[in-house]
């Protein structure tokens, strides 16, 4: 069975996919209100050096998010 999603973590820097949903529901809380909203645009701006956080685009917004907190974002093939 081929998987047809992906993670935050998984994407290239200046690489872009749209979150389909988010797999822990407390973190999916702080996420929608941060603005990461199923449907919406994610680009992937750069990883911090020893790829403990990830800069990212939110549908022109950026964030800062965890490694813990990118795990939880699926994201469309």
């Amino acid at each position: 069975m081929q998987r047809r999603h992906r993670t935050l973590p998984e994407l290239k820097a200046h690489e872009s996919a749209q979150t389909i949903s988010f797999t822990d529901h407390a973190l999916a809380c702080k996420l929608t209100a941060m603005g990461v909203l199923p449907g919406a645009t994610i680009e992937m701006i750069r990883k911090a050096p020893f790829g403990d956080a990830f800069y990212v685009k939110v549908d022109g917004v950026r964030l800062a998010l965890r490694t813990d907190e990118a795990k939880q974002i699926l994201l469309t093939v």
